[in-house]
């Protein structure tokens, strides 16, 4: 049960996944589009990875994740979080870019994640499960590279076999 909880916070703290290409959803400054598509795919590469160090070179120096429940946490500790967790090879997820917004070098991306797996159940028993997080990142651009200074998790919902568990939403 503890490492289910350590994936969901983990999760929640930080979710990515590959870009989606439901591009309807998006306002506000689509020309960068294509850009942090690559910026969150190369994201979910490292970590798929356990590649500490890709993972590094996508965050900015100051990096900051917030959850759902307001708690921070830097880089190195996020880092450290993804290298100790076990792979899921049923781990199928996508980000869906909701909008982006740029002022000179920094650019807010509201973004959607969803992730679904399967895991055996307190009984033992397979459950499928979903997580979907909505989430607002500050991108900073350090020379001609996009840099992620801080995620935000506003919502998160976590299911089981279609039951809603956990709702939380950002205070």
């Amino acid at each position: 049960m503890r490492a289910l909880m350590v994936v969901i916070f983990l999760i929640f703290c930080f979710p990515f996944g590959a870009p989606a290409q439901d591009k309807g959803q998006t306002n506000g400054d689509d020309s960068l589009r294509p850009v942090f598509e690559g910026r969150y795919a190369a994201m979910k590469a490292a970590m798929a990875a356990r590649d500490g160090k890709a993972i590094s070179e996508i965050l900015a120096p100051d990096f900051i994740s917030e959850d759902a429940s307001g708690q921070k946490e830097s880089a190195d500790t996020m880092i450290q979080e993804v290298l100790a967790l076990p792979k899921d090879p049923l781990k199928v997820s996508s980000t869906t870019i909701l909008s982006i917004k740029v002022s000179a070098d920094s650019a807010t991306v509201d973004q959607r994640y969803d992730m679904k797996t399967t895991k055996a159940g307190p009984d033992g028993n397979k459950r499928d499960v979903e997580l979907i997080a909505v989430s607002t990142d500050t991108w900073i651009k350090s020379k001609d590279t996009w840099l992620l200074q801080r995620t935000v998790t506003n919502q998160m919902d976590y299911s089981a076999n279609g039951k809603l568990l956990v709702h939380k939403v950002h205070p």
